[in-house]
């Protein structure tokens, strides 16, 4: 999805900061069914963040980033995947796939959902040849963003 912050044309919906938090988390919680592998996922949920130079009062966006950790590797590269081939299946459109820009070419996804107006960001961050076992764990990082939503009329953003 393209960076809705600062595109003077574009005209963000107006919508509540609770209900759109409310549709982040269901929108993790079903790439994790596509995941599909027991694991520990980190806390917390997702969070309100600024939309680029637009008013703070008004104009927000949805942020959630979580992670998986725990899963052998072999299965975690499996999940990214099925995640590649099922999240069209959910009204999901795959931007890109394959290694990442990082000097470990660590795999990406990203992937918009134009109808609900969120993008998705996925690495699997393989250490398993990372020589120290104290170390960086194998890990599904997952970074949901909504597009800029503005609050209902006489109502601030207050929740950052």
């Amino acid at each position: 999805m393209t960076d809705t912050s600062n595109d003077p044309s574009y005209t963000p919906e107006t919508r509540e900061v609770s209900e759109v938090k409310q549709e982040a988390k269901g929108l993790s919680s079903e790439i994790l069914r596509i995941i599909g592998l027991q694991g520990k996922v980190s806390k917390p949920g997702p969070g309100v963040s600024v939309c680029g130079e637009k008013d703070a009062d008004k104009f927000y966006a949805i942020h959630h980033p979580w992670s998986l950790t725990g899963a052998p590797i072999e299965d975690m590269k499996t999940a990214m995947t099925r995640l590649k081939e099922e999240l069209p299946k959910n009204g999901w459109k795959i931007a890109s796939y394959g290694p990442d820009k990082s000097p470990s070419k660590s795999l990406e996804l990203v992937a918009d959902s134009t109808k609900k107006k969120y993008s998705v960001n996925i690495h699997l961050y393989d250490e398993t040849g990372n020589a120290n076992p104290n170390g960086p764990k194998s890990k599904i990082y997952v970074d949901l963003i909504s597009a800029c939503f503005q609050v209902p009329e006489g109502k601030t953003v207050d929740q950052y």
